[in-house]
């Protein structure tokens, strides 16, 4: 006859909280993924029908230019999205018995993946400008969308997010809204910021 081993281990509060900010990132980092992503497919799109004259934005110059920087776009968008979707984001919901440390922690993460995206925007502007200015504007959405993680998605998504867990702490689906609510928030941040960084 077999023994159980009844034996616990001890994790220290420090290395759990560490976990938890290390999980909440990678949720985070994808989610910021798809919204970019989804931001650089439609934008792409824009141009296309900018480029067939469906609607007049003045993206582009020629057809040549139109199909070659709508094409680069949405390729860059959908490996984003694909990026986003291969990571910890299908998890769904961190596993945390106290919402202020999952508060904290979906904080930080906002600021690290904001600053991240920042960063990465702005580096990246500095090496096209020989290029469309289609490419210009579509780094800005990258930007873009890095200002809105640390700003309007840190305020609104974080105070969205308490509250639907506060409200419906016992419903079944709730971890199947919370990474949607949260990309929701984020795409509406990211519209108005784009708005205010290229008026």
């Amino acid at each position: 006859m077999h023994e159980l081993d009844t034996t616990t281990v001890y994790v220290s509060p420090m290395r759990r909280r560490l976990r938890l900010f290390w999980r909440v990132l990678g949720t985070t980092l994808d989610v910021g993924l798809m919204v970019v992503g989804t931001a650089l497919v439609a934008f792409a799109a824009v141009i296309l029908l900018d480029g067939f004259d469906v609607v007049n934005r003045g993206l582009t110059t020629s057809t040549g230019a139109m199909l070659g920087s709508s094409l680069v776009i949405a390729v860059f968008g959908a490996f984003a999205i694909g990026v986003a979707v291969e990571g910890p984001v299908k998890e769904f919901r961190e596993l945390s018995a106290n919402e202020i440390e999952l508060a904290v922690a979906r904080g930080l993460a906002l600021i690290v993946t904001g600053v991240v995206l920042l960063i990465v925007g702005r580096l990246a502007l500095g090496h096209v400008s020989d290029l469309p200015v289609v490419f210009e504007q579509s780094l800005q959405v990258v930007v873009a969308s890095g200002i809105a993680g640390f700003t309007w998605t840190l305020v609104v998504g974080l105070a969205a997010l308490w509250g639907v867990r506060r409200v419906f702490a016992d419903r079944g689906w709730l971890d199947q809204i919370e990474l949607p609510l949260l990309y929701a928030v984020w795409a509406v941040g990211l519209a108005i910021v784009f708005g205010m960084i290229t008026s």
